[in-house]
């Protein structure tokens, strides 16, 4: 093959393209992986926090109007208070609204919201497999030109 400029034979030019090309879609499926683990993370904790919105709802079923409560009012304080209108439940319902509900249909409202969260983190989860297949697919091709580099005589290249 006739050789470059450069000492590189048009094969190898080709292959050095296609070893950047790979490198920048790996390290792209990389950042995207990292962001979705990020936001799977934030996905896994609003379900948490709606399975103890739930979990919360249903005590306050069982008491009775006049029942002491201690709430946690955050960094590891609480406040002991009494319960007013356990029959109901303030929920946020998004854009800053919110709506007076009683217990059962905030059940019920929370738990069709923690079901779409799992919808979405199932779906999410099924996204970073198919990043990481796609990942060890352009790694197993990066090790295959890196492979064809190392087998290439060296005797066209500059030293």
């Amino acid at each position: 093959m006739e050789e470059s400029g450069r000492g590189l034979t048009e094969k190898e030019r080709a292959q050095q393209a296609e070893l950047q090309s790979l490198l920048v879609q790996l390290r792209q499926y990389q950042a995207q992986a990292e962001q979705t683990t990020q936001e799977v993370l934030f996905v896994r904790q609003a379900i948490v926090e709606h399975d103890k919105a739930i979990e919360t709802i249903k005590q306050l079923k069982v008491m009775k109007k006049g029942s002491e409560l201690l709430v946690p009012i955050g960094a590891n304080s609480s406040i002991y208070v009494t319960l007013s209108s356990p029959e109901k439940i303030i929920l946020m319902i998004g854009g800053g609204i919110s709506a007076e509900r009683d217990p059962d249909s905030s059940i019920a409202y929370l738990t069709e919201k923690k079901t779409e969260l799992e919808n979405s983190q199932r779906e999410m989860n099924e996204l970073l497999q198919r990043l990481d297949q796609e990942a060890q697919r352009l790694q197993k091709r990066l090790q295959e030109l890196a492979a064809q580099s190392e087998a290439a005589p060296r005797g066209a290249r500059p030293a």
